[in-house]
């Protein structure tokens, strides 16, 4: 632990403070069942399993973006996601908790208008914690709303804090660079070294974060990301800004030339949150396997990749790899007709 307690103190004289949010290391645990099918030991960190809110990676990320909102005095929240969020439910929850007043800029960005996917799932949850939540076209028109709205709040005396989409700017991906310590502790104590890490990626900060904190760890780790987003290009871009942000931190700069980014394009499928028979198929499998449920829009798509990747010898056969199982599940309500 003497590690991570460099790494704090670190941040926290460079003026970088943290909401403690989590109290206790989410799962690390081993997947026997498809291990002995695919004769490759998998592994899987239970993020969805963090204790607020349902669960989900974000929360990591909440910790220093929510600890900069108190740090700048401010009292509301807006951020912005899909229409079924994770990131924007996990916000709402937490930030409520905190006591801010909190937005929500919700974009239709996925071509869905079934009952289920419009209104349950994450928004019955952000309706719970009384989230403003403001619907708006997936058409460009998001930054000009969100400044708009900026701007009023100002004007009767309220001081803003922007959470961009999935918490991925430098700040939030400090979550994801701590959790690499974590990760170090719990394989040491299940006698594991992972050098294959995989995720999904859908905004880059998860990503980013990993690559940096092994990168400040100082240990070779290959993350393989599976780009849940059509454009890669825009997510590498991001994913690269943000692990350069981290490493600048650190004094690290000069590392970043070196970093092999790894991002998948090959199992999006038609679209942003449309899921395809085979991912729906790694859910049920996994679901009657492991008794661990993923979601339709991030981590299905993702295992998917990770399973398919291992079949086809894109990872050395018989090393541990590790998935990041970055939540999501209420989200899957919305998707009752699929299943």
């Amino acid at each position: 632990m003497k590690e991570v307690y460099r790494f704090d103190s670190h941040l926290l004289v460079s003026g970088i403070n943290r909401l403690k949010l989590l109290s206790f290391p989410s799962p690390l645990l081993y997947l026997q069942g498809l291990s002995n099918e695919l004769e490759t030991p998998i592994y899987i960190k239970r993020d969805d399993l963090t204790e607020l809110g349902c669960g989900g990676n974000k929360l990591r990320k909440l910790e220093y973006l929510l600890a900069e909102a108190k740090q700048n005095e401010a009292n509301r929240i807006i951020t912005i996601g899909a229409r079924q969020s994770n990131h924007a439910r996990l916000t709402a929850v937490t930030a409520k908790m905190m006591g801010f007043d909190v937005d929500l800029v919700l974009k239709n960005s996925v071509p869905l208008d079934t009952e289920s996917y419009q209104l349950n799932g994450n928004l019955v949850l952000d309706n719970i914690v009384d989230a403003n939540i403001h619907e708006i076209a997936n058409d460009g028109s998001a930054t000009t709303f969100i400044n708009n709205l900026t701007k009023h709040y100002e004007t009767v005396g309220d001081k803003v804090y922007f959470i961009p989409v999935g918490g991925s700017n430098t700040i939030g991906g400090l979550g994801y660079a701590r959790v690499v310590y974590e990760i170090e502790d719990q394989s040491k104590d299940l006698d594991v070294d992972f050098k294959h890490i995989t995720l999904a990626s859908g905004s880059g900060g998860t990503h980013a974060g990993l690559i940096a904190g092994y990168e400040i760890l100082g240990k070779k780790t290959f993350i393989q990301a599976y780009n849940v987003q059509p454009d890669r290009e825009v997510i590498l871009d991001e994913t690269k800004n943000i692990t350069e942000g981290i490493l600048n931190l650190f004094d690290l700069s000069m590392q970043s030339q070196g970093i092999e980014y790894r991002l998948s394009n090959d199992y999006v499928g038609e679209a942003y949150g449309i899921p395809n028979e085979q991912t729906l198929q790694t859910i049920k499998h996994l679901a009657k396997t492991e008794g661990v449920f993923l979601d339709p829009v991030y981590t299905g798509k993702a295992f998917t990749g990770m399973v398919e990747d291992i079949k086809k010898g894109r990872f050395p056969k018989g090393e541990p790899i590790l998935f990041i199982h970055t939540g999501g599940i209420t989200g899957i309500f919305g998707y009752q007709n699929w299943f």
